[in-house]
């Protein structure tokens, strides 16, 4: 039974919203955007320090305020390891490195076994040596549909 184009949006409608139909043509430009910045980036120690606060920390990384979009921490060697996405970019790097709450935790132990050790602190202690740098999402549809176009990039998700 052949359906007529409107038939035929109402279906694909169905299964994807609007403004995920819109930002799936941005999706690939996006990524190699990202891709890109991975190369450089700023040192997680940064975010680690003591006395560091958050205006700091922005004065350090030249942004104005808090940032909501993706943020991946790579290993000295340019390997993408942790993506995670959220509303404050730079408070949660902030309490990554500090290992503040229990997922924080997990995942620091994560990286700390993929490089052959066996508790948290030491993955705390080897994050410091990373590089993280982000991409600004403001929209939360686009900033999952990114998320997940990007997991198999890398190691670690939060």
């Amino acid at each position: 039974m052949k359906h007529s184009f409107v038939n035929r949006l109402d279906i694909i409608a169905a299964r994807y919203p609007a403004k995920q139909l819109n930002h799936s043509l941005k999706l690939t430009s996006k990524i190699k955007l990202f891709k890109r910045k991975l190369s450089s980036g700023h040192d997680v120690s940064i975010f680690q320090k003591r006395g560091n606060g958050l205006k700091t920390i922005m004065d350090k990384t030249g942004r104005l305020n808090d940032l909501s979009g993706l943020y991946v921490i790579s290993s000295s060697t340019g390997e993408p390891l942790i993506l995670s996405s959220s509303k404050k970019v730079l408070t949660d790097i902030q309490k990554l490195t500090r290992a503040k709450r229990v997922k924080d935790k997990a995942v620091l132990e994560k990286v700390a076994n993929y490089y052959g050790f066996s508790n948290y602190k030491m993955g705390r202690e080897l994050l410091l040596a990373m590089k993280v740098n982000w991409l600004e999402i403001t929209d939360k549809t686009f900033r999952l549909m990114l998320r997940r176009a990007m997991l198999a990039e890398v190691k670690f998700t939060l």
